[in-house]
């Protein structure tokens, strides 16, 4: 590794950033050799050793100012020179300042139950899901809730999201077959759908397009993520996020049922994730055993989660006392 740069970008909640507010970011490895000057010295790093740096990034100006920063994205520019040609990469990390959350939305009586979307701060990876459950939702709770997590954010604070230029190389098959996906589809652009190959492997994925195409002139759509699989149908491509996670390709969560159990084992509460959207769908990923999936499933079409900048990636579930009394009876 020859040279590491650090710079920031700042994103700002509702309007123009203040002028008076700046951020620079500097990065030096952990290393005995370190040196104080902002020079990066050359390392030489075998594939089984990993290289430890310090990351700082300061602010100038108000510190009120920083109520006024929605996020601010660290980019880390680095030079590999190995057998290969010197190749140029980039990293990304996530920064969000700590917020405080004012007051919660106001429930929505969808049928028999109540939905209270749960405002939480910017979830990152720096974020452990059942630690913001706990944090948020545990005080508000009562016996007999449901508490529902947006796959895309369980699967950002599991890191499952990509750059498209840095981390996903489309091949062959991903440049030709997007053309086949209608495009408004996250399989559409040939990053998304290599993205999805990635996940499921070519070979399936060559069997979902054709299978897909045949049962489409029969009038019989979607058979393409029958076959490929839940995790191409979970890919969200660019824009499929709010921001700043926009701008990457987010993936499906990983051991869906296993981040559950744990929250029902830290919180005692039931909980689900859920593929929800605008089109009055809704998909149930996992859920703990005491969770009606096919029931909440109906409760969520309705997307009380939101899709654009609400940050309420949770919602709370619980049955109104009519609904409790006809059960009991």
């Amino acid at each position: 590794m020859v040279d590491v740069q650090a710079s920031v970008r700042l994103l700002a909640k509702d309007g123009p950033l203040p002028e008076q507010l700046k951020a620079t970011a500097s990065v030096r490895p952990w290393h005995k050799e370190n040196r104080e000057d902002g020079y990066w010295p050359a390392y030489i790093l075998t594939p089984q050793t990993t290289l430890e740096f310090e990351l700082a990034v300061e602010f100038e100006g108000d510190p009120a100012l920083i109520d006024s920063l929605h996020a601010a994205v660290i980019y880390l520019d680095y030079t590999i020179y190995s057998r290969r040609e010197k190749q140029q990469k980039r990293e990304e990390i996530v920064l969000v300042p700590n917020q405080e959350v004012a007051s919660q939305p106001d429930p929505v009586v969808e049928g028999d139950v109540t939905v209270q979307p749960i405002k939480t701060h910017i979830l990152t990876d720096a974020d452990n899901i059942a630690d913001v459950i706990a944090k948020y939702v545990a005080p508000v709770a009562q016996p007999g809730d449901v508490v529902v997590i947006a796959e895309s954010v369980v699967a950002i604070t599991q890191r499952r999201y990509l750059v498209p230029d840095e981390h996903v190389k489309p091949g062959f098959w991903a440049k030709r077959l997007c053309f086949l996906v209608p495009n408004v589809g996250s399989l559409s652009s040939r990053y998304g759908l290599q993205a999805a190959i990635d996940e499921v492997g070519l070979p399936r994925m060559l069997a979902a397009v054709a299978t897909g195409g045949v049962m489409k002139v029969l009038g019989k759509p979607g058979w393409l993520y029958r076959v490929a699989g839940m995790q191409s149908e979970l890919v969200d491509d660019i824009s499929g996020t709010m921001p700043p996670f926009d701008k990457y390709i987010v993936l499906g969560p990983a051991h869906a049922q296993s981040v559950v159990n744990e929250i029902k084992a830290r919180t005692g509460l039931e909980a689900a994730i859920a593929d929800v959207n605008n089109l009055r769908r809704a998909m149930i990923l996992a859920a703990t055993k005491g969770v009606d999936m096919k029931k909440l499933s109906q409760n969520l079409l309705s997307n009380p989660m939101g899709n654009a900048n609400e940050q309420t990636p949770i919602v709370v579930v619980r049955e109104t006392q009519a609904a409790k009394v006809e059960a009991t009876v």
